[in-house]
């Protein structure tokens, strides 16, 4: 499997078990859509490019550090978790924040992959190319 699709499978592993502990936690998918969800949602899709644009600026060093089962399995398994973590410890509204930010997050990477697999988008390994 090439690891793109590893790595979307991976995180549509994460998004499932996000958004299902949530809702088993009592997080309706609407209250997503209310404030302040959706600018904890803008911000997540933010963190998430920053993300891709730092492990562009070092293809190397990241495909090293993500060929590591454990790294691609523990940032899976955070961000599956972290969701329905906030909302059984935090209040409410904290979790809602969180699972936003997180949702988001995984939203503008999947945009982001699409773009990429589709082929509207270059490589990640080439956005910060000089070109020389």
């Amino acid at each position: 499997m090439k690891p793109r699709h590893r790595d979307g499978l991976l995180a549509l592993a994460a998004t499932v078990v996000l958004l299902a502990g949530a809702a088993a936690l009592g997080v309706a998918p609407a209250s997503l859509l209310a404030p302040p969800a959706p600018l904890a949602a803008a911000v997540g899709a933010l963190g998430a490019v920053a993300i891709e644009l730092a492990m562009a600026a070092r293809p190397e060093a990241a495909r090293r550090v993500w060929a590591d089962a454990r790294v691609r399995w523990g940032g899976t398994l955070l961000v599956a978790a972290g969701g329905p973590a906030a909302v059984a410890f935090g209040r409410p509204v904290v979790g809602r924040i969180v699972v936003a930010g997180l949702a988001g997050g995984l939203l503008a990477y999947f945009l982001l992959l699409a773009g990429v697999l589709s082929g509207t988008l270059p490589p990640p390994e080439t956005w910060l190319d000089d070109g020389g």
